[in-house]
Parts: structure tokens; sequence; C-alpha cells
């Protein structure tokens, strides 16, 4: 899924280790959701957005993702 993490992070100063350890997942958590090679539980996302101010939806785009989503490879990729 498509996230402005990494300009929002860089924006508070902080490194992916740092934002990492207040979220409680490790520095390649936070590069693998930046690089997009990740999708974040919902709590984790939540977690994440309450560090910037933000929404879900301000750090996260739902809808701009190549990936299908797990209900879409259930459904065969309707």
């Amino acid at each position: 899924m498509k996230n402005r993490l990494k300009e929002l992070r860089e924006s508070l100063e902080l490194t992916q280790e740092q934002l990492g350890e207040l979220v409680g997942v490790s520095r390649q958590a936070i590069n693998a959701i930046e690089t997009e090679k990740f999708e974040p539980s919902i709590w984790l996302a939540y977690d994440i957005s309450k560090i910037f101010h933000c929404s879900i939806e301000e750090v996260f785009n739902f809808e701009e993702s190549k990936r299908k989503s797990r209900a879409q490879q259930s459904r065969g990729g309707i």
C-alpha cells in the first residue's frame, strides 16, 4: 500500500530505528513498510499515525496499491 511514512518520519527527523522503537517494531519492519514490501496491521498503522498526529488515511493510501488485498487474493483476484 502506498504511504507517506518516509516523508513524515523525516519531517520529525526520526530514523527508521527511532520510529520502530516508538511503535515496537524493528528498523527492518519500518523499512519494509516505507518501501511497500510489507503492509502493517491495522494496529501498527494506528500506532504509526498517532506518532505523526495524523489519521491512518493521512499516512497510508489504501486505494493506490498495485498489490492485491488479502480479500482479493482469497477471491481469486476478482
